[in-house]
């Protein structure tokens, strides 16, 4: 992440989770000095994958997960500063939405969840099998669009 991503971070209005995995180099204590509202999770292991990351996210979040305008937003590569304001504006206005990115290794970059779907108390019991029988991120998605159909409402 460039240091234009690290300052777009820092002035983020919204909350917003940081996963800390072992071996990175970001600079997670001077982001919480300038933005609060920042939740940084510092894992000591590598977890098993990213849905084992987001399973986590309902203790970590709590009430900001309560909010069905509010998209959920997950990203594991490099991002421009202007996707983000862009991926929550598609997320809001597609709230039983799911729009996801995999790598040609099949690894999850990115994932959004309209808020619906974002607050739904299915989702986190979905999240741990998922994680819990490590299922093939490619599977995983499939699961979750048969899971979470979007009405197009």
């Amino acid at each position: 992440m460039g240091d234009s991503n690290k300052d777009f971070l820092a002035d983020w209005r919204e909350t917003f989770v940081l996963f800390a995995l072992p071996g990175s180099r970001f600079a997670h204590k001077a982001l919480l000095e300038r933005n609060r509202s920042a939740i940084i999770i510092e894992h000591l292991r590598p977890p098993s994958g990213p849905f084992a990351l987001l399973a986590d996210l309902p203790k970590w979040l709590g009430h900001h997960l309560l909010d069905p305008t509010r998209p959920l937003l997950f990203l594991d590569r490099a991002f421009e500063v202007g996707e983000v304001t862009e991926e929550e504006r598609a997320g809001r206005a597609s709230p039983r939405g799911v729009r996801a990115e995999l790598d040609e290794g099949g690894r999850l970059r990115l994932l959004r969840l309209g808020g619906m779907i974002a607050t739904s108390p299915v989702l986190p019991p979905f999240l741990r099998i998922l994680a819990r029988q490590q299922v093939a991120e490619a599977a995983a998605l499939d699961l979750l669009r048969t899971a979470f159909p979007d009405s197009g409402t």
